[in-house]
């Protein structure tokens, strides 16, 4: 409780027990006042009645705003909790696979509409090109018909990758947030830049920081057309916009998910959200 709830339930507790003790007096001294006096006495303390109700309103009312914030944090943590698992259990099938080495130095990310969640643990190699997207609806952000050419990451950058990845895997979000942050910073052209940034944003959202969230969602659509955790974004885009009360631009985030991404779990999860918005 801060400063200000304290202050409001002892102006309430105060004004609580003086409207009984003044009216006591009143009604015992009644007999030596004039009418007027006593009815400008009887005026104040319907005033202070009156006021703690007021008061007594107000806590009520913060009581329920501070309550929907705590269930709000907690579905963002249950949120992310559940996509840290999901990619645990990803990881895991996808360590038995068969890697393809780049014969290139550098690397083109393309769209990838079947995969729910890209390799992030697995940094090296490159994935097949398809076709570019296509332009999205008016009310998105403008991003390039083509995806963007990317550099393979250096051994360091993987390093610094997976180190701020463990940080998630771990629940340290604070710690973690600060390495995604350094990471983007340091290495913000090769082909793990654009899951820095996703990662980045689902950290941000799971400390609350809903604004921060969506700069960094954005920043993947539009500075990574193409790339395996653009449907992501774009669903979470949707998602966080309409938390924020941006129910309009929320509506045009989802349904560029469910026509781009036609076939995937992300399309699938963006169809029953967008029926829940009103």
């Amino acid at each position: 409780m801060n400063g200000k709830d304290i202050k409001i339930r002892s102006l309430a507790v105060v004004l609580s027990l003086a409207a009984p003790l003044a009216l006591s007096e009143s009604s015992q001294s009644a007999g030596g006042l004039s009418p007027s006096a006593a009815a400008d006495l009887l005026f104040q303390l319907e005033t202070l009645q009156q006021e703690v109700q007021t008061l007594r309103g107000m806590l009520e009312q913060q009581g329920h705003e501070l309550k929907l914030m705590k269930q709000s944090q907690r579905d963002r943590y249950i949120d992310l909790d559940k996509r840290i698992s999901l990619l645990m259990s990803a990881s895991v099938n996808k360590q038995a696979a068969p890697t393809i080495t780049p014969s290139m130095p550098s690397a083109v990310i393309p769209v990838t509409q079947t995969e729910s969640v890209p390799s992030d643990v697995v940094p090296a190699g490159s994935q097949p090109q398809s076709t570019p997207v296509a332009t999205p609806t008016a009310n998105l952000p403008s991003t390039p018909l083509a995806p963007v050419p990317l550099s393979a990451p250096s051994e360091q950058a993987k390093e610094a990758y997976a180190n701020a990845y463990n940080l998630i895997r771990e629940r340290e979000f604070a710690q973690a947030d600060v390495a995604l942050t350094q990471f983007v910073m340091d290495y913000p052209s090769n082909t793990l830049t654009g899951n820095g940034y996703y990662w980045l944003g689902e950290v941000k959202l799971v400390q609350g920081k809903a604004q921060e969230a969506l700069t960094a969602f954005t920043t993947v659509i539009q500075k990574f057309p193409g790339h395996g955790k653009e449907k992501d974004a774009l669903y979470k885009l949707g998602t966080v916009n309409d938390q924020l009360g941006n129910s309009e631009q929320a509506k045009a985030y989802l349904q560029d998910v469910i026509k781009r991404f036609p076939n995937s779990k992300t399309a699938k999860l963006a169809a029953g959200y967008l029926g829940k918005i009103k």
